[in-house]
């Protein structure tokens, strides 16, 4: 980091000399509106929708920063824990007394909740018009950039007091926040349909808090004398994700702004500004691949392959090859064509993949060769991802069992065969208590969807939870509170066949996994059976070391047998989401999905793959 006091001795020799980005004249206060927000708040898409209007009503003065914390900001599932490090504590000196709640500029109004600085969405527009009307003792100027091929930013700001303060210092604030985040949002239909996203019908999440690059509550400005400029210089390797959150969303340098602002101490911000970081490139071919999504097996043995990838590379993207392979099978080549400028992104579609699937299926995605050439950065090429596939209910009669939370009117849920409902429950009228067990016939060879279904958007919160079984007692599906998929916002769809009434079996695939062909013709009679049949055994050539891991799939407790060093535990984006150096391993923190497991020994690392099953 390196920062730079000018006095006002110097001051006139330097602007003779320089170039200065920030105003020296005397201006009014800009506005930083914080609001405070989370995924399963259904009023919050009002206060996005609120602040939005304040910015682009004033887009050179009024500044957003969307910072998740408190319950509602609980993560539901990968990419989804939008917390920071520093939102914690800035919500917690703002005394908000319900979500949303906002601050305009730290500074207690006389619609302040209580003796904090936080605001209920109604009063932000009147709190920044007295804002903006007001002089400001200081003007701040930011530029940045980021260096495309080692994804470093670089943020600098000046500071140029115009006015006298009571105080003796101040402090500069740099936020990072990124736009156009795809998420859950409860209440997002209702109160801001303009930022759902119609291909993925996601909401698109603005202006949310990443990181402060000048740490919890700032740079300290010693000198505030009128005529001083104070300048700041400061990189960023920007991470994947946020480190201590393998959860949230990859951090997409293309879309994040600089938000930067110079308070008293940690309240009463006195002003600042925004700006969107230039984008240099420094390579000529790096194809950087953003994402893999696939469709969960739908009755029929194929999925859809979603690729989205960007140009990291100076000359224009005219060819790729994305190679992708199912289930650690062969690898196939899409060659793709186009005209992608520098930045710029593309989405592509691989339809109806055939795939002999499994209960959870993993996809591995590599770029290559772009332009025909060898990509100059090979860290942002792959990506692995999962779906699942079907679930195999015997044919006959299927409870539903339903708990209600203490909304029970917003939930009903809708059971279809081949698209056609045949069964429905709800609304209910019981807060927080089991409903009656209701129960619907299926026959062999169709295919099944249930729906759970919530119209407020925030899912069947505690103590709701549903359970679908079939004649066998087998669980078809689960969802709500404790459930091993987590909540849901909106509905929460399953898709499952039925087979004729046979006992259920299973096979090995030979990878670790076990499924149910659903014909009765597995191999074995019960799934512990196949597991343990299943169990992959490796072999250290070198040390003569045998390593063994079980069960797989694991549940709760994966054991390893053999000498170790350290495991690690990657999830199917590649994040690290468990270490251990213990033969004995407790996975129950994981969620459903595979994952690839690094096991370290004297002279070795072995990658396997696991599934977890709950």
């Amino acid at each position: 980091m390196k920062t730079n006091l000018l006095s006002l001795f110097v001051l006139g020799t330097f602007l003779a000399n320089a170039q200065t980005f920030v105003s020296t004249s005397p201006e009014n206060k800009n506005v930083i509106l914080e609001e405070f927000t989370g995924i399963s708040c259904g009023y919050c898409p009002d206060g996005h929708a609120i602040g939005q209007a304040l910015h682009d009503a004033n887009p050179n003065d009024v500044f957003l920063i969307n910072i998740h914390t408190g319950g509602y900001a609980n993560p539901q599932g990968p990419g989804t824990d939008f917390n920071t490090n520093f939102g914690s504590a800035i919500a917690s000196q703002s005394g908000l007394a319900g979500y949303p709640a906002g601050t305009v500029n730290r500074h207690q109004f006389s619609m302040s909740q209580g003796s904090g600085t936080a605001m209920s969405r109604g009063d932000w527009g009147s709190a920044a018009s007295q804002i903006l009307a007001e002089t400001s003792p200081v003007n701040v100027g930011v530029q940045a950039s980021v260096d495309m091929a080692t994804n470093t930013l670089t943020v600098d700001v000046e500071v140029y007091y115009t006015g006298t303060q009571t105080v003796s210092s101040n402090k500069l604030n740099v936020a990072i926040v990124q736009n156009g985040i795809l998420g859950p949002q409860s209440g997002g239909a209702s109160y801001n349909p303009s930022a759902i996203d119609p291909a993925t019908g996601l909401y698109t999440h603005q202006h949310m808090l990443r990181h402060m690059l000048t740490g919890q509550w700032g740079e300290t400005i010693s000198n505030i004398s009128p005529g001083t400029l104070y300048t700041f210089t400061d990189t960023w390797t920007i991470p994947n994700q946020i480190s201590g959150y393998p959860l949230s969303p990859t951090i997409d340098p293309t879309n994040i702004a600089i938000v930067a602002f110079v308070s008293e101490g940690q309240q009463e911000i006195l002003s600042g500004t925004e700006v969107y970081p230039s984008l240099v490139f420094a390579n000529a071919y790096d194809a950087n691949l953003i994402n893999v999504s696939s469709t969960n097996i739908m009755c029929t043995p194929t999925t859809d392959l979603t690729i989205d990838f960007k140009n990291y590379g100076n000359t224009n993207l005219t060819s790729l090859d994305v190679n992708y392979s199912i289930n650690g099978g062969t690898s196939t080549t899409y060659p793709w064509t186009g005209n992608l400028g520098p930045g710029a992104s593309a989405t592509v579609t691989i339809p109806q993949i055939s795939v002999t699937a499994i209960a959870t299926n993993s996809v591995d995605v590599t770029l290559a060769n772009p332009n025909g050439n060898t990509d100059q950065n090979t860290t942002n090429n792959y990506l692995s991802g999962s779906f699942e596939g079907m679930y195999n209910a015997t044919a006959g009669q299927v409870s539903i069992d339903v708990t209600t939370d203490n909304y029970p009117s917003e939930t009903t849920w809708k059971l279809q065969e081949n698209g056609i409902t045949i069964a429905t429950g709800g609304p209910y009228s019981s807060s927080g208590s089991p409903q009656t067990t209701a129960y619907a016939t299926i026959t062999p060879g169709n295919c099944y969807t249930f729906i759970m279904e919530d119209s407020y958007g925030d899912g069947l919160l505690s103590p709701g939870n549903y359970k679908v079984k079939d004649v066998n007692n087998g669980t078809i599906a689960w969802g709500g509170t404790n459930s091993p998929n987590g909540n849901f916002t909106n509905e929460d769809l399953t898709y499952f066949e039925s087979n004729a009434g046979v006992a259920p079996s299973w096979n090995c695939d030979g990878q670790g996994n076990c499924q149910d062909p659903g014909d009765g013709s597995g191999q074995y009679n019960s799934l512990s059976s196949c597991q343990s049949a299943c169990v992959t055994t490796l072999i250290d050539n070198q040390d003569t070391e045998s390593i063994t891991i079980f069960p797989n799939p694991v549940k709760e407790q994966l054991t390893i047998k053999g000498q170790i060093k350290s495991v690690e535990i990657y999830d199917a984006f590649g994040k690290l989401v468990l270490t251990s150096t213990k033969n004995i391993i407790n996975t129950t923190n994981l969620s459903n999905g595979i994952y690839m497991i690094n096991i370290k020994s004297n002279n070795l690392t072995t990658t396997k793959r696991i599934t977890v099953t709950k």
